[in-house]
């Protein structure tokens, strides 16, 4: 049998334990309910702040940006908040001005084919009238008649072409291509066409041994497309574009120059945008669609180079085309 002074102590010790466990978990309770106020009281505000810019966000401020300077793990959360905000409204505003150019493509290709179909239209009805009662007048009401189809013809094709490389569908072979072979090749075929309407093509110096990886049909649709629109811009009776070259670092340099009007120093920077006409001298729809500049833009983007547009000193418009070399080509 325990004696009565060590069952006393016995008991008081388990007391104790008791005491102290009570105390602990009082402890832990207090401290929890601290930490939790403190830490809620933490966050609140932040979370609250996240919050209010995600109901802007989702109303469609895009403009909304969250201003949060603690330096505290919230402050990057913030940031990237505002990152995707402004990756967002980028988005946004890239689909409405897509969407604003498939509008204007819409507008400008019916305004482009019904002017030709107007005057084929017209030509017609003349004949069966019998307007046309000679055989002179029925042979220049049939020119006519030719040639809008024609415009038609090559506003279709430019187009479907557009489109396709637009889509990145339209077949690419490239191939190795010593530029001032090219170029002469493709002026000594077509200068004579250029110039019964018009144009006198001359060729300057270009380097020798400069080689390109270009697919063949893409560059000659580029030094088309610019003499093309030199063409139909010029304003003397026999208007001139010269074909110059040099080499710029790793890359090709071509001039295409003409004397034709130039256009304004804002609207160099839009030239090749699909159906570009802010200039009033380019806005003749005679003189074609807007299209072949585009064109140029998407070719020489396909072949990993840039071109712009700038104004003469002495009047008339250049576009500077830059090509890369092929490697291991040039001397």
């Amino acid at each position: 049998m325990i004696p009565l002074d060590e069952q006393g102590i016995k008991n008081a010790v388990i007391v104790f334990v008791l005491i102290l466990i009570l105390f602990v978990i009082l402890t832990v309770l207090l401290t929890n309910g601290f930490l939790t106020r403190f830490v809620f009281r933490r966050i609140s505000q932040p979370l609250k702040i996240l919050s209010e810019g995600v109901h802007q966000i989702r109303d469609g401020n895009l403009d909304h940006r969250i201003l949060y300077t603690n330096k505290d793990e919230f402050l990057p959360i913030c940031e990237d908040f505002n990152n995707m905000a402004q990756r967002l409204r980028d988005s946004v505003e890239k689909s409405r001005k897509e969407e604003e150019s498939r509008k204007e493509l819409l507008a400008s290709i019916s305004h482009d084919i019904r002017s030709p179909l107007t005057s084929i239209r017209a030509y017609v009805e003349g004949l069966a009238d019998g307007v046309a009662d000679t055989a002179e007048k029925k042979e220049i009401y049939l020119s006519v008649i030719q040639k809008k189809t024609t415009e038609i013809d090559q506003l279709v094709r430019k187009l479907f072409l557009f489109s396709k490389m637009d889509m990145g569908e339209y077949p690419y072979s490239p191939e190795t291509l010593c530029v001032a072979e090219a170029v002469s090749e493709f002026v000594s075929v077509s200068s004579e066409e250029y110039f019964r309407r018009g144009l006198k093509v001359y060729l300057g110096p270009i380097p020798e041994r400069a080689f390109i990886e270009a697919d063949p049909t893409y560059f000659s649709s580029i030094l088309t497309n610019l003499l093309d629109n030199s063409a139909k811009y010029k304003v003397k009776k026999t208007g001139s574009a010269y074909i110059t070259g040099d080499i710029a670092g790793d890359n090709i340099v071509l001039y295409v120059d003409d004397d034709g009007p130039g256009v304004p120093d804002t609207v160099l920077p839009k030239l090749f945008d699909v159906f570009y006409r802010n200039d009033p001298s380019r806005r003749d729809t005679d003189r074609g669609s807007g299209l072949g500049l585009a064109i140029v833009y998407k070719s020489v983007e396909r072949m990993g180079g840039e071109v712009h547009a700038e104004n003469l000193n002495a009047g008339g418009l250049r576009i500077v085309i830059s090509i890369p070399l092929a490697e291991d080509r040039e001397e």
